[in-house]
């Protein structure tokens, strides 16, 4: 696979080397805005307002009105 990898031309290349880093970083920021609804969640339920809920959480208005919706 390696030398494979080493005869694609020098752009292909290092797309190629950076699929599993990109994934990883994917999957890293999949996992914070999962954490960043589940805190949106629990401020909602104690009654905090939306506005101070998007400015923690980092989410915006609209996805917080959604999450309360729900």
């Amino acid at each position: 696979m390696m030398e494979e990898i080493e005869n694609l031309p020098e752009e292909e290349k290092e797309v190629v080397l950076q699929l599993p880093n990109s994934y990883f970083e994917k999957g890293i920021e999949e996992g914070i805005q999962k954490r960043n609804k589940e805190v949106a969640l629990k401020l909602i339920a104690k009654g905090m307002p939306i506005n101070e809920i998007a400015e923690i959480t980092e989410l915006s208005k609209e996805e917080i009105k959604n999450l309360a919706d729900k």
